[in-house]
């Protein structure tokens, strides 16, 4: 909304902010900016739009005939699943304490149905939705609760490192060495050659209790566009047009919530700073 906001601003009272600019070329450069930046911000979240409205509409349902009603009908209208299955890496081996070796898998439901398992297979985690496409949120949020469940009591930290939507070569490569490396301990007796961790039956209950709980928002989730991306952050030493020194850090996945709470906040001030210069305008010699 507010980047159409921004838009109609720049639309109908686009000669006034010329006018003010006193047609200077990079003020009015500044101005053609602002539009094509507020232009390629709709586009992107008129993707989500209708996504939003069905969340907005099950939020009001859930007020008129209760929770487990509209967590029900959400979970209808997801519908079956699209894409293929999102993979990710996590940094460490993960077995349970009955099965060693072997692959496991973890459920993701609630009253209101399932939501696919979790196919855990060493060090490689995909989530198998049962409704609409699956979530790589969902295996941040699993690495995060392994790490809290068990990793720290194990003394590993577990945390995903690479993800199969943004580079499946890696991916691939990342898990056929830990693949070596798991069974290249097994075959030396030396089980700690990879870094591990072991689920015991509690633990892995405890992991389902914790999936279970954030299904609502998984559903919410399925209903908006899938926005998979790098972040790169750099902050110059030496400022513009020199640059010669810049400080950067890169992410191999940018978490969407802050990103697009980050836009959001960067769009409404634009477009509050463009009508305050309309409604509020500066003085200009001559005038």
């Amino acid at each position: 909304m507010g980047a159409v906001a921004g838009e109609v601003l720049l639309a109908v009272r686009g000669k006034v902010l010329v006018t003010l600019t006193q047609r200077s070329n990079v003020e009015t450069l500044t101005l053609a900016f602002f539009a094509v930046f507020f232009a390629y911000v709709g586009v992107l979240g008129a993707r989500g739009f209708p996504g939003a409205l069905q969340v907005l509409r099950f939020a009001l349902l859930a007020r008129v005939r209760g929770g487990d009603a509209a967590e029900r009908a959400k979970h209808e209208a997801l519908g079956p699943p699209r894409a293929e299955p999102p993979l990710a890496a996590v940094n460490v081996v993960l077995e349970r304490a009955d099965a060693p070796g072997r692959p496991f898998e973890l459920r993701v439901e609630d009253a209101a149905g399932s939501m696919g398992r979790l196919h855990v297979d060493g060090a490689r985690v995909q989530h198998r939705p049962h409704r609409r496409d699956g979530s790589n949120n969902l295996l941040a949020y699993f690495a995060h609760q392994v790490d809290d469940v068990a990793g720290r009591r194990q003394g590993r930290t577990v945390d995903v490192v690479e993800w199969g939507t943004l580079d499946d070569e890696g991916t691939h490569e990342f898990l056929a060495l830990a693949e070596f490396g798991r069974n290249l301990g097994n075959a030396l007796g030396k089980h700690g050659l990879w870094p591990r961790v072991v689920l015991t039956a509690e633990d892995c209950a405890e992991l389902e209790r914790r999936l279970s709980a954030i299904c609502p928002a998984l559903r919410d989730e399925g209903f908006l566009p899938h926005w998979e991306y790098q972040g790169e952050h750099k902050l110059p030493i030496v400022p513009e047009p020199l640059g010669l020194a810049s400080l950067g850090r890169t992410e191999r996945r940018a978490d969407p919530l802050p990103s697009l709470t980050a836009l959001t906040v960067v769009v409404a001030a634009a477009t509050a700073i463009l009508a305050a210069v309309i409604f509020f305008p500066p003085w200009v010699p001559g005038k």
